[in-house]
C-alpha cells in the first residue's frame, strides 16, 4: 500500500499523538509499504493566522496543505489516513470521486469526551474558560470529528467509550485498535527492579500538565497522601512546564517534595520508570492512554481511572487500582492501600507486567494493516 498520513501534532516521537503516527510510518515501512507523514509542522498557515487558525479553521489548512501534497505527488495514494476529522473538507470533495484513496478518520480520543470533561470542570468551579471557548471554539473539534467519520470512509478508534459513542451516532464501519507499549520500554522492563526492591514512598506521574489528565486532583490526593506518610516524594515528567510553574498548584509546605522533568527521552521515562514504585494516572479523558501501559510494563504498580484502557483492558486489583474520574479522595486513598501493602503491589505488578506485553508493536501494525487491506477491498 501506498499511505499518507496525516496528523496535526506537533512532530514528537515521545508525545502521546505524535507517537502514534511515528510507529505507524517507522513500523509500516518496515513491513514493505510506501508511507509518507505530515505533522504540524508540515502545515501551510500564515503566521499572522496562526491562533485563529488553529481554533477555528485548522481542518480548512490541513486538507489545503494535503490537497496540495497530493497534487505533488508522483504516484496515487491508495490510503489517506487522518487524525481527529482534520481533513474532513478535503474528504467531503474526494467523496463524490469514484477513483480515489481509501479515505481514513482516526480519532487519538473522542473530542466530544476531552470537551465535556473542560466544561465539568468549570461547572465545578475548578477552573474558568473564555465566553468565546464556551460558545463557540470548545464545541469545534467535537464537531470535527464528527464530520470526519462522516466523510471518511473507515473510523479508527483506540477505546470502548469512543467506539460506541460513534456507534450511537450511526457511522459506520467503525474498527477498534488498542496502541502498544514502546519496544524500548517492553524491552526495558523485562529487567526492571521488582516492586519488593522498590521504595513505596516514590510516586511518579507523567504526562502533559493539562486539566484533561486530572491535574485538579492529584495536588490535593498528594496532600491527603502525605499527611498519612510525611516522607512521599513525588515526580512529575513530561508536563511541558517547569519547576516553578507546576509546584505552584501545591500547598508550600509540599512544594519540596516534588521534582519536575518538563520533557523527557524515552531513555529518561525509563529511568524514572525504574527509580519509583507506584503511578498516578487521574486522568478525566483518554484516547487510550500510553503512560499508565508503560508504567505496567516497567514494573510499577499504577493507579488509574477509567479512562482510555483502563476502562478497557484493565482488571482493578489485578493489573492495576482502577478509580472514578474526578476524585482526590479516590486517587489518595487507592495510593495509600498500595503503599501499606506491598503484597497487592507486587501482585499489580506481575499481572501488569504481563497484560503489556500482549499490547505489542507488531501486534498493532498487523491489526491496522489487516484492517485497511479489508477496507480498501470491501470499497472496491
Amino acid at each position: 500500500m501506498r499511505l499518507l498520513l496525516v496528523s496535526h501534532c506537533p512532530n514528537d516521537p515521545n508525545g502521546g499523538a505524535s507517537r502514534v503516527y511515528h510507529f505507524l510510518t517507522d513500523g509500516l515501512r518496515e513491513r514493505g509499504h510506501e508511507v509518507e507523514c505530515l505533522h504540524l509542522e508540515d502545515i501551510e498557515i500564515p503566521r499572522v493566522m496562526w491562533k485563529l487558525a488553529s481554533r477555528c479553521f485548522m481542518p480548512n489548512f490541513v486538507s489545503r496543505t494535503t490537497a496540495r501534497a497530493l497534487e505533488r505527488s508522483s504516484a496515487p495514494f491508495d490510503v489517506i489516513f487522518s487524525s481527529s476529522g482534520m481533513l474532513w473538507p478535503l474528504y467531503k470533495g474526494l467523496q463524490r470521486k469514484s477513483r480515489r484513496p481509501l479515505l481514513v478518520s482516526h480519532l487519538h480520543g473522542a473530542c466530544f469526551f476531552h470537551h465535556q470533561a473542560t466544561m465539568g470542570e468549570v461547572a465545578r468551579g475548578q477552573m474558568k474558560v473564555s465566553a468565546v471557548y464556551r460558545y463557540y471554539t470548545g464545541a469545534l473539534p467535537p464537531r470535527w470529528d464528527m464530520k470526519g467519520s462522516r466523510y471518511s470512509d473507515l473510523t479508527i478508534v483506540q477505546n470502548k467509550r469512543d467506539e460506541d459513542f460513534l456507534i450511537e451516532k450511526g457511522f459506520k464501519p467503525l474498527k477498534r485498535i488498542p496502541l502498544a507499549v514502546h519496544p524500548e520500554i517492553l524491552a526495558a522492563g523485562a529487567s526492571a527492579p521488582k516492586q519488593a526492591q522498590r521504595d513505596p514512598m516514590r510516586l511518579f506521574w507523567s504526562g502533559s500538565w493539562v486539566v484533561g489528565k486530572g491535574t485538579n486532583y492529584l495536588p490535593r490526593a498528594f496532600e491527603r497522601i502525605c499527611e498519612r506518610f510525611p516522607e512521599t516524594r513525588l515526580t512529575l515528567s513530561g508536563t511541558g512546564a517547569g519547576q516553578k510553574e507546576i509546584v505552584a498548584h501545591f500547598k508550600d509546605s509540599l512544594r519540596e517534595r516534588i521534582r519536575v522533568i518538563p520533557s523527557a527521552t524515552v531513555q529518561e521515562q525509563i529511568a524514572e520508570f525504574s527509580r519509583n514504585a507506584i503511578f498516578l494516572f487521574p486522568s478525566l479523558a483518554e484516547g487510550f492512554g500510553f503512560a499508565p501501559l508503560e508504567a505496567l510494563a516497567m514494573g510499577m504498580a499504577v493507579v488509574m481511572t477509567y479512562a482510555g484502557f483502563g476502562g478497557d483492558l484493565a482488571v482493578d486489583r489485578r493489573h492495576a487500582r482502577i478509580i472514578p474520574t474526578a476524585s482526590a479522595l479516590h486517587l489518595a486513598d487507592a495510593t495509600i492501600e498500595l503503599m501499606e501493602h506491598p503484597e497487592l503491589r507486587q501482585h499489580m505488578a506481575e499481572h501488569g507486567r504481563k497484560l503489556a506485553e500482549e499490547l505489542t508493536i507488531e501486534r498493532m501494525l498487523g491489526e491496522y494493516e489487516r484492517v485497511l487491506e479489508e477496507a480498501r477491498r470491501m470499497r472496491t
